[in-house]
């Protein structure tokens, strides 16, 4: 049984926010959590946040984390064309090589998991092994293309009950079961988005978040940190292996050698 932790290292719920409490105060607190366990995480970061915050990218990569790319600015991949998305993905790339010269960057993440028909030649391309975007194998059919293997690892949608008020060992139990799990988080789930959404000028964004929205407030912060915590704790008590997506990689290449 394995378990993937993996992050997407952008703004505060971009289109909602801009702002980067989360990568500056809630990031450190997911990877000291990952320090006291001796666990790897896989990190997808967005351009703007290199642009921005480029000394919170080199600490993911200085405490030896993957490192991936999520999009320039956290673009919604599948309204684009071709040639946007190359151009978003390419200059995201480009701004993690040049910053993490010590990180191989060979996973790619949508934002919002919406990713276009064609991402997976445009990865080809651009030289990606693998993706972690398209959460249904059923539908990664529409995404494969001829001539080049592009890897999928499909994340799972367990990571919204960590932000529900479901029991924490009922949702263990279901992802226990399963052989692979791969989780996905942001660094603003680690702070207080309560108090962010409650001090927002608009009032339209304040109530839309606080009454539709559920899921973007209930469980963050310290309630969200004690859940990984605990979750974390009583995987590696059941003996559970918590890998990286390079990880996965690394095992899917050498079982074709």
């Amino acid at each position: 049984m394995r378990i993937v932790l993996t992050f997407d290292i952008e703004r505060d719920i971009p289109r909602v926010f801009n702002s980067y409490l989360g990568v500056k105060i809630g990031l450190l607190k997911i990877l000291k959590i990952l320090d006291e366990f001796n666990i790897k995480g896989t990190f997808f970061c967005t351009g703007d946040i290199v642009e921005n915050l480029p000394e919170y990218v080199k600490l993911i990569e200085r405490k030896d984390h993957e490192i991936g790319c999520h999009s320039l600015n956290h673009e919604r991949l599948n309204l684009l064309d071709f040639n946007k998305c190359y151009e978003l993905i390419y200059k995201n790339k480009k701004l993690l090589e040049n910053l993490c010269q010590h990180s191989e960057i060979i996973g790619f993440r949508a934002p919002y998991l919406k990713p276009p028909l064609f991402l997976l030649k445009i990865l080809a391309n651009l030289g990606f092994k693998y993706d972690s975007s398209i959460t249904s194998q059923r539908n990664l059919k529409k995404y494969q293309i001829d001539g080049s293997q592009i890897y999928e690892f499909p994340p799972s949608n367990f990571n919204m009950f960590f932000r529900l008020p479901v029991n924490i060992r009922f949702l263990s139990k279901w992802i226990f079961k399963k052989n692979l799990t791969i989780l996905y988080f942001h660094p603003w789930e680690a702070i207080n988005m309560k108090t962010l959404i409650f001090n927002h000028p608009n009032l339209f964004i304040k109530y839309k978040n606080l009454l539709i929205r559920p899921d973007r407030w209930i469980n963050t912060g310290d309630l969200f940190i004690n859940r990984l915590r605990n979750f974390i704790k009583e995987a590696l008590s059941k003996k559970i292996e918590f890998v990286t997506l390079k990880d996965l990689f690394i095992d899917k290449e050498k079982t074709l050698t």
